[in-house]
């Protein structure tokens, strides 16, 4: 592994050891976690956006869609079928 020197302000350095001490944690493991999931998040957004811009580019290329109305039709029966399965009895054993 590789080291990595951050500048941390002392209040935020003050807060992640707060925050790290009160979960159990080392400062240095609980910003290891904190980068892992921002990266996550990260790379979920712009796989999520580059998703979006090739439907976008395929949509104005003149790929079939969705209508609006068609997919809240749909939408709407999902709705229908979960709360019915919520309300619907439980069966004993």
């Amino acid at each position: 592994m590789s080291t990595a020197t951050l500048r941390l302000d002392d209040q935020l350095r003050e807060r992640i050891a707060r925050i790290a001490s009160a979960t159990d944690q080392t400062p240095h493991s609980f910003m290891v976690q904190a980068l892992a999931e921002k990266v996550d998040e990260a790379e979920w957004k712009l796989a999520m956006q580059q998703e979006a811009d090739r439907r976008h580019q395929a949509l104005q290329a003149g790929e079939p869609g969705v209508e609006w109305h068609e997919m809240r039709t749909w939408v709407q029966q999902r709705l229908k079928e979960e709360q019915a399965k919520r309300r619907a009895p439980k069966a004993r054993r």
